[in-house]
């Protein structure tokens, strides 16, 4: 959580205001830690990758506060409220019971007194209750982001059926059977001495080989494709896939180098970086409903540019910005997962509630701490 000063004042307070920022910053961070968004960011950009939006209905106490992942279903966007967050209604003509018993008690609530001032069944969610993010912001209808990619990935079987045709197709063989004929082309030979022949050879021979006796000759057509070419042909179809989708396939196997797989994870994960802001701007709009409004200053909060794949090395570009002299305690902090709320309560903890344990820490007896130990005293 940043602090950014709005006037002259806020740069430079006196005592007094510096006393009520504390107070506010520290009231801030709290009220920002009930939504407890460390453990509900994945389910929010999940389900905007499947379904295009997310609608979640928030229900708070002073304890904490709750985010239920409604079903877009039952679910329709009204308007754009604050750049990428959305108003939304919940329809309920469309909610079923077992659906209806699993909603949280204030929707229930909501939704009943909604039809004595509602009567075409769409109930708005209030602001203060609602979280609407869409992953494609430019209209309001949802379209699913993978939506394009269904032929894609039917192609992909297609080629797989093809091919696996193919090989079931290359190992069937034919055994045939010349029936022999007179000088007028009839055949010399009744049924009940060729039938035996045939099912004879067919309890030897394995399955995949068929029997034919014929008084003509038999000419086997196969296909010019080899296994090589059908192997590319599936190639050619994942690679398909993954250009209309606009993935690079070096993040699932076939990165020729470490650095090809590392810019390929920055490009995917700028995408989930969007994602991140539409939450800050949620965030904000949650905050200045529930009054965090300050003339001379605001606090801002910030979900740090980084994933689980590149935490490493964002956590030490933040340690080398420290050693520089810049002042970002929280962010270096954050980046190893002590968030602003544990930054501060471990501080308090450490520095002075349990300050006397931690002074009787010693260091850890060994040779070359008692050596240097004995040269002291020598």
């Amino acid at each position: 959580v940043d602090f950014e000063p709005k006037t002259i004042k806020a740069l430079s307070p006196n005592e007094k205001m510096a006393k009520t920022i504390q107070s506010n910053y520290v009231k801030y961070v709290a009220q920002v830690n009930k939504f407890n968004l460390d453990n509900r960011i994945t389910d929010i950009v999940r389900k905007m990758f499947i379904e295009d939006a997310c609608f979640g209905f928030i229900v708070e106490n002073d304890i904490e506060t709750s985010l239920y992942i409604l079903d877009s279903a039952y679910c329709e966007i009204n308007s754009l409220v604050n750049g990428c967050v959305y108003e939304y209604s919940v329809n309920r003509s469309l909610i079923n019971n077992n659906d209806y018993d699993s909603l949280p008690t204030e929707l229930q609530e909501i939704l009943e007194k909604s039809k004595e001032v509602s009567p075409n069944n769409m109930v708005k969610i209030p602001y203060k209750n609602s979280l609407c993010l869409k992953y494609h912001n430019d209209f309001t209808y949802l379209y699913p982001t993978f939506l394009g990619l269904i032929l894609d990935i039917l192609d992909i079987d297609d080629v797989k059926d093809l091919s696996k045709a193919k090989s079931e197709a290359d190992a069937y063989k034919i055994v045939y059977f010349k029936i022999p004929t007179n000088d007028d082309d009839q055949i010399s030979m009744g049924d009940e001495i060729i039938t035996p022949f045939v099912q004879m050879a067919r309890d030897i021979l394995p399955s995949s080989f068929g029997v034919i006796p014929s008084p003509m000759d038999v000419q086997l057509l196969e296909s010019k494709s080899t296994v090589t070419d059908d192997t590319n042909k599936i190639e050619q179809a994942v690679e398909n896939y993954y250009g209309e989708a606009g993935v690079s396939k070096a993040l699932i196997s076939s990165a020729s180098s470490g650095s090809e797989l590392k810019l390929s994870m920055k490009v995917d994960s700028s995408d989930i970086y969007r994602i991140y802001r539409m939450i800050e701007a949620w965030i904000d709009l949650q905050m200045k409903l529930r009054g965090f409004i300050y003339k001379d200053y605001q606090f801002v909060y910030n979900i740090l540019p980084t994933t689980i794949y590149d935490a490493d090395d964002y956590a030490d570009r933040q340690l080398k910005f420290a050693q520089a002299s810049v002042v970002n305690k929280g962010k270096l902090a954050a980046s190893i997962g002590i968030n602003t709320a544990k930054m501060l309560g471990n501080t308090v903890l450490e520095n002075t509630i349990l300050s006397d344990i931690f002074a009787s820490w010693q260091p850890l007896k060994s040779s070359y701490t008692s050596a240097s130990d004995s040269l002291n005293e020598g």
